[in-house]
């Protein structure tokens, strides 16, 4: 496929720039914030008048991805001012990683994404290696120290990441949704190399085996019941035996209550949703995308080593989102818009109702509950939980709202990928902050 003359310099300037992030070894964080909001606001009135033919609808005021670029790297400085190479390195895989994808994926075209069929493999590759080789070189010029091997596995399995994000149907600019959720790795990672590690008996070999037998048992009768689609049963298969080895016994019961609560849920009053047209398809079987968008997101936390409040409530939010769409479609009444707060149609997308709250919030602390049984969290933990699970699954009916103003609307099943990695920042900043006894960002200062 042909590449045009301006996309070809829209490309070069989103790569140029990033050679400003070698400038992070001499400034300070401020100074550097202020460079990326003159940078920012530069995109925003001056762009439009000078330098529309890059855009890639020169019919809009603003270039969406033009403008999220900038904004990333300011949000970025601004939350891990005090770990500035992780600016560095994120900032690199932004601005090489992501031209590199688009070249490749455009000249050499080839098979295409399962999960995104606007992509292709080469692309993905492309954005992996560019934007990996990018992040270890731009860290290494930046931290002045020598590359250790650990650190440069670190930088090459986040730009890893970094290119799986930007090539999921999100909906949104891709800046706004790999640059956030690496670098949260990436300092994870940091903070935890050399402790990461199976839970409970880590070295025993029959742990293990008792992991992947009862997952594989239990998608063979799950499969069987019809609750889940063949891709379904592997892939909850695969999410429940990581579940074991990274979390325990204790993280397995809270991923089947949401299983089973979400099961429920969607099953409860089905013959009457699907005369509304609020049903879930396939009779509620759930397959792999279902799995990977409400259950990816607490996995990975478990495996960095994440606080285990941070896996409950990703799983809380999940199932507060289903109990809230399922239960509120069966008997909600007077649907309205979170933000404005005004009537919408029931069905709307991101329409929520009093039932629906009420319900999701049961579920969260539901959740919650069997954390605390399981071992995973104190008693105290529950209360944390259940707010964060009700913010988390409200987090998609805030996206409605402000994606009816500013003219995108996210893909569902990243959507709910969305709402749990909410839910697990939200309960990561509670619970934080009560130990600190003040508002606290868990990226600032540690």
């Amino acid at each position: 496929m042909k590449i045009s003359r301006s996309e070809w310099t829209r490309k070069a300037v989103h790569a140029g720039m990033g050679l400003l992030a070698l400038a992070l070894k001499w400034l300070t964080w401020p100074a550097a914030a202020l460079l990326a909001l003159a940078a920012l606001l530069f995109n925003l009135w001056v762009m439009p008048r000078i330098g529309r033919e890059i855009y890639r609808d020169r019919a809009r005021k603003w270039d969406t991805g033009i403008v999220a670029y900038p904004a990333m790297v300011l949000i970025l400085i601004l939350l891990f001012r005090n770990n500035i190479y992780i600016v560095a390195a994120v900032w690199a895989m932004m601005a090489f990683g992501d031209p590199a994808a688009s070249i490749a994926g455009r000249v050499m075209e080839g098979p295409r994404l399962p999960w995104n069929r606007e992509k292709t493999w080469a692309g993905l590759l492309a954005d992996w290696s560019v934007g990996g080789l990018a992040a270890v070189l731009i860290f290494r010029f930046v931290s002045g120290r020598p590359l250790e091997p650990a650190a440069a596995v670190i930088l090459v399995a986040g730009a890893g990441l970094y290119a799986f994000l930007e090539s999921v149907r999100a909906g949104i600019d891709d800046n706004l949704v790999a640059a956030v959720p690496t670098a949260l790795v990436l300092f994870q990672w940091d903070r935890a190399w050399g402790t990461l590690g199976l839970h409970g008996h880590a070295g025993s070999a029959g742990f293990v085996l008792a992991a992947l037998v009862v997952n594989a048992a239990v998608a063979l009768v799950t499969w069987r019941l019809g609750l889940v689609a063949n891709s379904g049963a592997l892939a909850g298969a695969l999410a429940g035996a990581l579940v074991v080895l990274f979390g325990g016994w204790g993280a397995y019961a809270v991923l089947w209550a949401f299983f089973l609560g979400g099961t429920a849920a969607t099953k409860l009053g089905y013959s009457r949703k699907a005369k509304i047209g609020m049903a879930q398809a396939e009779s509620g079987r759930r397959g792999a995308a279902h799995v990977v968008a409400n259950v990816g997101v607490p996995v990975v936390l478990l495996m960095i080593g994440a606080r285990p409040i941070a896996f409950v409530a990703a799983l809380a939010a999940a199932l507060a989102d289903t109990l809230g769409t399922e239960i509120g479609g069966l008997f909600g009444r007077r649907p309205f818009s979170v933000l404005r707060l005004r009537p919408l149609t029931a069905g709307t997308p991101g329409a929520v109702s009093a039932a629906g709250l009420a319900a999701g919030l049961l579920g969260a602390a539901f959740v919650g509950l069997v954390a605390v049984l399981g071992g995973l969290l104190p008693p105290s933990g529950i209360a944390v939980v259940a707010v964060a699970g009700l913010i988390g699954s409200l987090a998609e009916s805030v996206a409605h709202d402000l994606g009816g103003t500013y003219g995108f609307r996210l893909d569902h099943d990243f959507a709910n990928a969305f709402n749990t990695f909410v839910g697990a920042l939200v309960a990561l900043e509670i619970s934080i902050s009560v130990e600190a006894h003040t508002l606290f960002l868990p990226v600032v200062g540690v």
